[in-house]
């Protein structure tokens, strides 16, 4: 139960620290069609990137801390896996905003 959210904030910590490339796999690539910016698209991945890093971060403190406060394994399973499905879901959210909206800031 502990991989799941360690990758997810293993996987922010470059988006956070601007190391992930517009021109990589996960950008636009070189197509200015798109209407994206090299300094928008590391602004919205640094915001996706705090998203993803905190919902990792609940995810983990969840697989952490209720382990053995429920009446069984399924129910703990279940719970911790609601934790961090919501917790990736709101960052997903939290990520399409901004870009979507077109905010400055948060």
């Amino acid at each position: 139960m502990l991989i799941a959210p360690i990758l997810l904030i293993l996987a922010a910590v470059p988006m956070i620290c601007g190391q992930v490339s517009p021109r990589g796999p996960f950008g636009p690539g070189d197509d200015r069609r798109s209407g994206v910016t090299d300094e928008d698209w590391y602004r919205a991945t640094r915001v996706a990137g705090g998203a993803f890093l905190m919902g990792g971060l609940i995810w983990l403190a969840a697989a952490l801390v209720l382990p053995g406060h429920f009446d069984s394994m399924r129910q703990e399973r279940e719970t911790i896996a609601f934790i961090g499905t919501t917790a990736v879901a709101v960052a997903m959210v939290v990520s399409m905003l901004y870009v979507e909206g077109g905010s400055e800031e948060w």
